[in-house]
């Protein structure tokens, strides 16, 4: 699973290709050079084209993947934290030891075990499933290829030059499909995959990823593949992806979700056109939700809400106090012109934000709300 910036909600592959690439660099574990690391992974996401959430992208947002890798038997830990959001910020910890395997995110305070299971011992889990950076499960970068190749993964598999990443020489493998162009850099000596990088065609998505610090060959203190949940944790109970459904829909105003905030007052000329909502990976209940009104001269106006029981997160200081009868409100403008309102409600934290409606605007929503039993 992989956390990316702002309200996304994942990365999203490009059609077959990159699903097909990630199965195939966790599959032949035979070849593997598996030595223990340490790697930061950095990941951005393009924004679709016409993609209406796009405009409330502020670019201060930010998400970075810390993973630990041990070999004999096989052992990880992966960190993603976000940054720079106000609502998203926060740790989403997944731990792997042997037959236990658990998941932990730090702004529900909820833990879940038994996250992963039935991976044969010396595979290495990429924690980005759509862009496999990591061991390549190749002995050379021919045989790579080869098995790329073999698989039908792209059309088109070849060379395409060299580049230097950290100080390294990578070979650049490119895997050409109807859908884009997606380009694996390959550490020769290391078998190691240094940067994946999608460029989509035809109203796809864009994404890449790349290893921005790495400690190779490295002994893992094995406290860091144990997991003792935090004092007050909660433990959520795993339920199979196929007896989820979403509950959200769209009608004249806000929409209900249980647990979260329902506003009362919507602004004239202003209609819902778009809502979605997140959940844990073991889970169905929303962990977060989002709705998306836009008003008759095109403006546009976003609230997202997340179950944060800690309140919220340390905020930057551009972020000012809002005299209002909302609790620990938030006010801030972007650059490009985005007004955000953040605000705390019992367990739930709220940001509305909007490119053509006042501050008091937003303030009447907000104060207008209450949590849905």
């Amino acid at each position: 699973m992989c956390v990316a910036t702002g309200h996304r909600l994942g990365l999203l592959l490009l059609g077959l290709i990159t699903a097909t690439l990630s199965f195939a660099c966790i599959s032949d574990h035979e070849t593997a050079r598996n030595l223990g690391f340490y790697a930061e992974v950095a990941v951005e996401v393009e924004p679709r084209p016409g993609d209406p959430l796009a405009r409330f992208e502020s670019g201060g947002e930010g998400s970075v993947i810390r993973w630990w890798y041990a070999p004999d038997p096989a052992r990880w830990r992966w960190e993603f934290q976000t940054t720079g959001t106000g609502i998203d910020d926060g740790v989403l910890l997944t731990v792997a030891s042997g037959d236990d395997s658990w998941e932990y995110d730090d702004r529900t305070n909820v833990y879940r075990r038994g996250v992963f299971a039935g991976f044969p011992d010396g595979v290495v889990v990429s924690p980005i499933f759509s862009a496999p950076v990591g061991p390549a499960h190749a002995a050379t970068v021919d045989a790579l290829m080869a098995q790329w190749r073999e698989r039908g993964v792209a059309p088109e598999v070849a060379l395409a030059g060299e580049a230097t990443l950290l100080g390294r020489r990578t070979q650049i493998v490119e895997l050409r499909a109807p859908g884009g162009v997606t380009r694996a850099f390959v550490d020769p000596e290391r078998m190691f995959i240094m940067r994946w990088a999608v460029d989509a065609t035809d109203g796809g998505q864009s994404y890449h990823a790349e290893v921005t610090a790495l400690e190779h060959g490295t002994e893992i203190d094995a406290a860091r593949f144990t997991f003792e949940p935090p004092a007050g944790a909660r433990e959520g109970a795993s339920q199979p992806a196929e007896s989820c459904s979403g509950s959200s829909f769209l009608g004249a105003s806000f929409p209900a979700e249980p647990g979260f905030l329902a506003p009362a007052y919507t602004p004239a000329r202003y209609r819902p056109v778009g809502v979605g909502h997140e959940s844990g990976a073991s889970g169905c209940d929303p962990v977060a939700v989002w709705v998306l009104l836009e008003g008759a001269d095109g403006g546009a106006i976003l609230l997202r809400q997340r179950l944060r029981p800690g309140g919220l997160a340390p905020l930057e200081s551009s972020w000012q106090a809002v005299d209002s009868s909302l609790d620990d409100a938030y006010s801030r403008y972007s650059k490009d012109g985005i007004l955000s309102l953040l605000w705390r409600a019992g367990d739930v934290v709220a940001l509305l934000q909007a490119d053509a409606a006042s501050l008091d605007e937003l303030v009447r929503i907000a104060e207008s709300a209450s949590l849905v039993p």
